[in-house]
């Protein structure tokens, strides 16, 4: 709490000394000031779509100078004020994002940039072809009046969605845009749209980007395509963010701050070696500092971004009332779900001539356990791929709940409770434990009290919340194996697949694990769970079924099937024997 209040006592006193200035300095500060505080409003754009989505753009410049155009166009033929342009121009840069979103963020990683870069070629060509926008001369517009009223405006508009950012990471939007930074389809999987949560950060970042063209055709009265659209802003705005730390809130304050006043330095006595020189220092930054300033600042304790709703973890857990396993809620035995939960038929997958999946049916019950077994390279991932909506299958259906699901979108399929875990856990580097389970709680509830409630109560029930702030890597394999169980769970789920869930636990956690799936099949959850550690699932599994080179080879109660010689010859070992004598 009080690192909170400095912080923010800082960050005020900090605007106040710049609005001061703006309303009181000289022309030359004023001005200085503008240029400070736009960058600061672009880097904090450029943040949101790649810091914290993880979608790296170089063509932020592209809605900087679209903003400035349709600003400087509202303002010349519509006779708009500069406040109403400016607005004009904020929904021109979310119209033009929007369905470039839809198409530009199904590419990933350099595609992406690439295609960003090229688009602030296409729109300056543009505007250098169009006679309403004066060509490649440009044109003039109604400049601000003061420019120590507009350096006042920019800094107000800075600070302004400085602060709203900050509110975006502590939202279940923020949540899921830095779960899908870290691994989009385990946030799939969580029960997070990946694409449309990818789309509304890139139209925030574009309203933001296409605000701050607005301000400054304002400022400057003049506008053409080189200045519109100007690598050199594009150079600026990347260097900022990761100057000051990408992914941090308060990142793009302080790269922005820094770098725009090194820019005008040397802009003022090196102006041909401007670009050469920032170029440098983006390198040297990206390989000396990769975390900006604020890592450094974070190794200290200062700054560190504190888990989203996290404020009473332990409280919500202990009003929960919390008993183990047997007393979690649940809908009492005369309703529970009957008949078949999961199912599929004839179900293939074929990659070229590869048949990774021939032909395979299931069935599991709602309140049963269905342990899919066999040999590395059977095919089992691969087919709750197909289960899960991963991947589509080559023939065969899949009916969840009484209907057909192929095609369905994971993220749909986990939120109306099918979830899955995966063979190597899949979890969030960036996201602390607590953060991970309530990704996939507010995915299910829309009310953040439910959500947290939830969380906190699944936490105790695996035994987590103690580590309830810690980061998954500070976590043993099996604890993280065990927090990934924690996610599908808060999915509240009807059918459960778990992939390799139990590898590395030890016999405690294994009979944790054991204990929470046992209160899932009381409350009617059907579980498919590929299992390596046979003694660990042998016990609990109400049938077997064996997969052989993505075939069937043996189905049926785990004593019978684990003793089957033709299961014995395809594991070539003794461990499935041993599991046959534990479940007798």
């Amino acid at each position: 709490m009080r690192e909170g209040i400095l912080e923010w006592g800082a960050f005020g006193l900090l605007v106040a000394v710049c609005l001061g200035v703006a309303a009181a300095g000289s022309g030359y500060l004023a001005q200085t000031l503008f240029t400070a505080a736009l960058f600061v409003l672009l880097a904090t754009g450029w943040n949101v779509i790649s810091g914290f989505t993880g979608y790296v753009s170089f063509g932020q410049v592209s809605f900087f100078g679209l903003g400035a155009y349709v600003a400087a166009l509202a303002m010349l033929h519509l006779d708009a004020p500069w406040y109403g342009a400016a607005v004009i121009a904020t929904l021109a840069g979310i119209g033009l994002a929007l369905p470039l979103g839809m198409i530009m963020l199904r590419l990933q990683g350099i595609f992406f940039a690439l295609g960003m870069f090229g688009l602030a070629r296409i729109l300056q060509i543009i505007a250098s072809s169009l006679e309403i926008t004066g060509g490649p001369m440009g044109t003039t517009v109604a400049m601000a009046a003061s420019v120590n009223r507009c350096a006042f405006i920019m800094v107000a508009v800075a600070a302004t969605v400085v602060v709203a950012t900050y509110a975006l990471t502590r939202s279940r939007l923020g949540l899921r845009l830095m779960a899908v930074r870290d691994d989009s389809i385990a946030a799939e999987a969580a029960g997070v749209n990946a694409w449309s949560t990818k789309v509304i950060a890139f139209c925030i970042s574009a309203g933001i980007g296409a605000t701050g063209g607005a301000l400054y055709v304002w400022n400057v009265g003049y506008l053409d395509p080189g200045s519109a659209f100007n690598g050199t802003i594009e150079l600026q705005t990347i260097l900022m963010v990761l100057a000051g730390g990408i992914g941090s809130v308060w990142g793009p304050v302080v790269g922005g701050i820094l770098i725009s006043i090194l820019s005008t330095a040397l802009w003022a006595h090196f102006p041909m070696e401007q670009q050469i020189v920032l170029g440098a220092l983006t390198m040297l930054i990206a390989i000396v500092m990769p975390g900006g300033i604020l890592s450094a600042v974070n190794r200290l304790g200062w700054l560190r971004r504190k888990p989203i709703w996290g404020a009473g973890v332990r409280a919500l857990a202990a009003a929960e009332g919390y008993a183990g396993p047997a007393a979690s809620p649940g809908p009492p035995p005369s309703i529970l779900p009957v008949g078949a939960a999961l199912s599929c038929r004839s179900l293939s997958k074929r990659f070229g001539g590869v048949a990774a999946v021939n032909g395979v049916s299931l069935t599991v019950k709602a309140g049963e356990l269905l342990a899919i077994i066999g040999p590395n390279g059977a095919g089992k991932s691969t087919l709750f791929n197909l289960l899960s909506g991963f991947a589509r299958p080559s023939l065969g259906e899949v009916h969840f709940a009484g209907r057909e699901i192929s095609g369905l979108a994971p993220h749909v399929l986990a939120r109306q409770g099918l979830a899955r875990t995966f063979q190597t856990s899949r979890l969030f580097p960036t996201l602390t434990v607590w953060e991970t389970v309530l990704l996939a709680s507010s995915s299910l509830h829309g009310s953040r009290a439910v959500a947290t409630r939830e969380a906190a109560r699944i936490l105790a029930e695996v035994d987590l919340i103690d580590q309830w702030a810690d980061l998954p890597d500070t976590l043993p394999p099996g604890r993280q194996r065990l927090l990934e169980i924690a996610r599908t769970l808060a999915l509240r789920p009807r059918v459960l697949l778990l992939d390799e869930s139990m590898a590395g636990m030890s016999a405690k956690e294994i009979e944790r694990v054991q204990n929470a799936l046992k209160a899932a099949m009381a409350r009617g959850c059907g579980i498919v769970a590929i299992e390596h550690v046979l003694p660990a699932i042998a016990p609990i599994a109400a049938r077997v079924q064996v997969l052989d080179f993505g075939a069937t080879i043996a189905e049926g109660p785990p004593a019978l099937v684990l003793r089957d010689p033709v299961v014995i010859e395809a594991y070539m070992g003794v461990e499935i024997e041993e599991a046959a004598d534990d479940v007798a």
